[in-house]
């Protein structure tokens, strides 16, 4: 039986170099759509699926999400300080004095159908990272998987065999894979938590994937991910 999962944690540390003066200017969380910034949008949908608790790990332009908190009682936040320099699995590990169980994990900077959250919720996994089909939205995170357990991870096509689907930035993570992943984190600040980290232990620790057909979605890392964000925004408010 799958643990009732109450906690999320946010990772929006990030610079957004790609995203020209308005990365400079906004962290990626705080670009709007549907006259909102998209973080409001994650954790409207976070609470509305039973999350009670919301870590978000900030960096770039931390005080705008200091000034959610008066609105949204359910976050807390951490910075990492030495955001410019460290990669994800550094900002997850930030997360340690808020992490006492299963959780979920996703970015600050997408876009997606409250599905999403509900399908990661009710997969019959402990650790499992949400794919969609083909996107061609650029930049895209590719998934090998042998028996539905991930087996690689890459944006280079061609370094597997198989793709199973596109990882979209959530996953559902256990308390267990967690203390690995931080282990990374303390030996390397450097890592990607799924690319580098993830993927490494999954060759001896079991992480799933669930694809879901169909699902909107989109993350924004320069420009022309926002167009098409946008477009993404506006079926997933028409449903």
């Amino acid at each position: 039986m799958n643990q009732v999962i109450t906690k999320a944690v946010i990772l929006a540390a990030g610079m957004g170099l790609r995203m020209k003066a308005m990365g400079e200017d906004i962290p990626k969380g705080f670009i709007r759509l549907g006259g909102h910034p998209i973080i409001e949008h994650s954790l409207k949908t976070l609470i509305a699926c039973g999350i009670q608790e919301i870590m978000i790990v900030t960096g770039h332009k931390a005080e705008y999400y200091e000034n959610l908190k008066e609105r949204y009682p359910e976050i807390r936040t951490v910075e990492n300080a030495e955001f410019a320099v460290t990669g994800t699995v550094c900002s997850l590990g930030y997360a340690r004095d808020f992490v006492d169980s299963d959780f979920i994990l996703l970015e600050s900077d997408l876009v997606y159908d409250s599905t999403a959250i509900t399908g990661i919720l009710n997969a019959p996994y402990s650790d499992c990272l949400l794919l969609s089909g083909t996107t061609n939205g650029g930049d895209e995170v590719y998934v090998e998987a042998v028996e539905n357990r991930v087996t690689g991870i890459t944006k280079s096509r061609d370094k597997i065999k198989d793709s199973v689907g596109e990882y979209i930035g959530i996953a559902k993570i256990s308390k267990q894979l967690y203390d690995r992943l931080i282990q990374s984190a303390d030996s390397n600040p450097k890592l990607s938590y799924d690319m580098d980290c993830l993927v490494q232990i999954a060759s001896e620790h079991p992480v799933y994937c669930l694809r879901v057909e169909g699902l909107d979605w989109a993350e924004i890392d320069d420009l022309a991910q926002l167009t098409r964000a946008q477009k993404v925004w506006e079926r997933i408010k028409a449903t």
